[in-house]
Parts: structure tokens; sequence; C-alpha cells
């Protein structure tokens, strides 16, 4: 398996590989582009921030890119479809690794869809970690699970300087009303009905997995941004949103987003 990133979750993964004797080449800035030489076929996994994705596909070569299997989270639709890669695999990954060097923590399954997820699970799987292959639509919500877990957590800890596990148990009903308000934004933005009572119990599920993990805001036009954007575009009112952005010092950023 190639795996561009050498950040907290690519070390990670090459380390969890070497440990397993499974084959991993970890390609860094500098590092380990000559892999991608290769034939086309074979799954790279991308391990990097949303803000360096375009630079990475830009250095992938042509006839490599469809192999690429993003691992980012927040939502992106935009940077893949400008480069012609919607049909690319997706993962989402359900651990944690709080810092450079730590190990994979906690989770629970992690989900896979598009050509190469079949053998990134197997991989995956020889390394420890749970994970499954999905249909698209079914990966979809997942997404949106995971992107209202990030930006209601990454607010509520950082607002009350708490862990996602004291977060669910000091503020469930503040939680619950900021996925409704995301829910419904995404559901204007995206199409389809979302049963927000269902992506509260997943989220809160993966946080009783990690419950000492201290999220925050971070990947603004992935995640927040992106829910600002869409919530102007369909008149939607997200009170409970904004006055979080604003408690965190994001108001500037509120009232610039567009």
């Amino acid at each position: 398996m190639i795996v561009i990133g050498a950040g907290r979750v690519g070390e990670a993964l090459r380390r969890a590989a070497v440990r397993r004797e499974a084959a991993c080449t970890l390609v860094t800035r500098t590092e380990g582009w000559s892999s991608l030489q290769g034939e086309a076929g074979e799954p790279v996994l991308v391990a990097v921030r949303n803000h360096h994705l375009e630079g990475v596909i830009e250095r992938v070569p042509e006839p490599r890119r469809r192999d690429l299997v993003f691992l980012q989270n927040g939502l992106f639709d935009g940077v893949l479809a400008a480069y012609g890669l919607m049909g690319c695999s997706r993962g989402l990954l359900y651990f944690a690794v709080p810092k450079w060097g730590d190990d994979v923590q906690g989770g629970q399954t992690s989900w896979f869809t598009g050509p190469h997820a079949s053998s990134v699970v197997a991989w995956l799987e020889r390394l420890g970690v749970e994970a499954a292959e999905v249909a698209p639509a079914v990966f979809a919500r997942h997404e949106l699970e995971k992107v209202c877990w990030l930006v209601a957590h990454g607010l509520l800890c950082e607002v009350h300087d708490l862990s996602v596990g004291e977060v669910e148990r000091a503020y469930g009903s503040t939680l619950n009303g900021l996925v409704q308000e995301l829910v419904e934004v995404a559901s204007a933005e995206r199409g389809g009905e979302v049963n927000a009572r269902e992506i509260v119990e997943g989220l809160c599920a993966y946080s009783r997995t990690i419950p000492s993990f201290r999220a925050s805001v971070k990947e603004w036009d992935w995640r927040d941004g992106w829910f600002v954007r869409a919530a102007r575009k369909h008149q939607l009112a997200t009170p409970i949103h904004h006055n979080l952005l604003r408690a965190v010092g994001q108001g500037e950023r509120l009232s610039n987003s567009s």
C-alpha cells in the first residue's frame, strides 16, 4: 500500500504496517514520489490536510490519479469535481491518533466506498483496524455523520474546554440542537431526507469509543464554513451554530464567509 502524507495518520498506519509485516510505502513532502511512477491499478491512500489536497493531486502522475483514495474529513466534493475525480475511492477513518507519534487508538468501523474500497479494507484489517466497504449512498450518510461530529464537538470542546465524552454528558441538549441545525442545512444543500436523531446517536456512539479525545475547530472551508455558506444560500437560520462560532472567536470569519 502507498500512503501519501507523513502526518499523524500516515505515520500511525506505517508503524502499524511494519508491526504486522504488511507492505507500506510512505510518501512524504520530499521522499517516495517515485513509487507513483508504476502502473495504474493499485490504491494510493491520501492522508493529508484538506488544504494540501490540490497540491498533492497536482504532483501525482495523471495515470495514477484514479487510484487515489481520499481519507479527508469534511465536505470537499468541489475539489474532487475540479479534477474530475468524483469517481475515486473515499474513506472515513473512525479512530483517533491524538498527536504525531501516537498509535491508532479506539474507534469503530471505518467506512470505504469506490473501486479500491475492498483492497483498502483488507489491508486495514490486516493492520488490526476495523473497516468495511459500503455503497456510495450509505457512505454519504456516514460522511454527513462524521462532519457533524467534527463540527459539533469541535465547537463544544473548545467553548467548554472538555473532551468529547464530557461534552455528551454535560451538553447533550445543545449537541442535539446543533446537529438538528446542521442536518437541516445539509439536507437543503445535498437533497434527501436525513434522520437527525440517527445522526446524533451515531456520533455519540463514536465519542464513547474515544471519550478523552478533544476535538477543535479547524478546516474551516470544508467544515463550519461549508455549513455557513449553505445556510445562507438556503436562507436557513442556525443560531446555535453561529453563537458557538462567535464564542470560539470565529465571528469575523462568520461575517466574511461567502
